[in-house]
């Protein structure tokens, strides 16, 4: 395998890392409004679903990360030579990974019964969402 072979490749890894993690925000969004309005005998099932999901966007983060520091210098000779939107890239993605570790937190005390963590989740989603669209933007921007 050449070079731009191997790149395509970790390129395709970092897609799918993308598909990933984008597919947890959309999928509690819905599952979050499906649990205010079901039955109280049906919450219980349905709030299984974020915890599960969770794991799916820890391995695509976890993708982005080593497919995402592989291209950069496999592709780009490094740091320096990006442009000012790869930096409001970083910062976005480093964010959204301090957010989902801050979530991993929360799902721990939630598993332990704090109820007020379980208050707290929706909005660390919507952070979480924030800054993974704010990402992918600025990649756009970046790479276009």
């Amino acid at each position: 395998m050449n070079l731009m072979q191997f790149n395509e490749t970790v390129l395709i890894v970092h897609f799918l890392g993308l598909a990933m993690g984008m597919s947890v925000s959309f999928g509690n969004f819905v599952m979050m409004g499906l649990m205010a309005s079901a039955a109280p005998g049906e919450k219980p099932v349905l709030a299984r679903f974020p915890p599960a999901m969770s794991k799916v966007g820890h391995i695509g983060l976890s993708l982005l990360w080593a497919s995402g520091l592989t291209m950069v210098y496999t592709r780009w000779n490094g740091f320096a030579g990006m442009p000012w939107q790869f930096d409001v890239k970083i910062a976005a993605v480093v964010l959204l990974t301090a957010t989902v570790l801050y979530a991993d937190r929360l799902q721990r005390q939630i598993r332990r019964g704090d109820m007020s963590a379980a208050r707290i989740m929706p909005t660390i989603g919507k952070v979480a969402s924030i800054c993974g669209v704010t990402a992918l933007i600025f990649a756009v921007l970046t790479f276009d």
